[in-house]
């Protein structure tokens, strides 16, 4: 039994299928927004983009612009600091980094000025793969439709319970479905509630989790 679910266990045909299209647009050296309600899993699923002979580097999306800027070039093994007067060199420098993929999940908490140094990133044909709600688009639809233009969108929904069923093997059919139903479908609170299953259930030498174990954490779970 394991006691934290592997990174790769969201595997339902729709995740395949989105899998397999930001590779085809990453190696092609296109862009991707993936976007999602609260809850959808869009940060795990980008756990899953491991590309081959590109590196990955990730962003903050707290930071300011030329923050951001240094870290990616940190990231690539570049001797930088963040100071704002070296903002459009270090634009430059990664502009020229044509290896490279940049992920930037939580986008919607971008400071909006940072856009057009990302249209700058992705014109030099840099990928780059966003995360966020429904109000990224709108933000870009409205302000930057420019960019929006030049990324393809992947909308990701949350895994219905019968996935969750053919993954969880250890638990009870009805123990699952009462735990997807007691977190509306929502991945990450799912997740949280099955982890504390396996932990319990391994603290009583438990081999099938049934649905009064899972009945026993719920409610302590959702008065958190």
């Amino acid at each position: 039994m394991e006691a934290i679910r592997k990174k790769n266990f969201i595997n339902d045909k729709r995740r395949v299928s989105y899998l397999h299209s930001v590779y085809t647009r990453i190696y092609s050296g296109k862009s991707v927004l993936i976007e999602g309600d609260y809850g959808a899993g869009k940060s795990r699923f980008l756990q899953l983009i491991e590309p081959q002979k590109l590196q990955l580097v990730w962003v903050e999306s707290l930071f300011n612009i030329h923050e951001i800027l240094a870290s990616i070039l940190s990231q690539l093994k570049f001797d930088v600091e963040p100071m704002y007067h070296k903002t459009h060199s270090y634009l430059e420098m990664i502009c020229k980094q044509k290896r490279t993929v940049i992920i930037v999940d939580e986008s919607d908490d971008l400071d909006s000025r940072t856009w057009p140094y990302f249209k700058r990133i992705i014109d030099a044909g840099i990928p780059m793969i966003f995360s966020g709600l429904p109000k990224v688009r709108t933000l870009l639809m409205n302000q930057h439709p420019d960019i929006l233009s030049r990324m393809k969108i992947l909308v990701l929904y949350p895994i219905v319970v019968e996935d969750f069923i053919a993954q969880y093997k250890e638990f009870a059919q009805d123990a699952i479905e009462q735990i997807y139903g007691a977190t509306r479908g929502d991945m990450r609170k799912f997740q949280e509630i099955c982890e504390d299953c396996i932990h319990r259930a391994k603290e009583e030498n438990v081999k099938k989790i049934d649905v009064n174990l899972a009945l026993s954490l719920i409610p302590n779970f959702l008065s958190k």
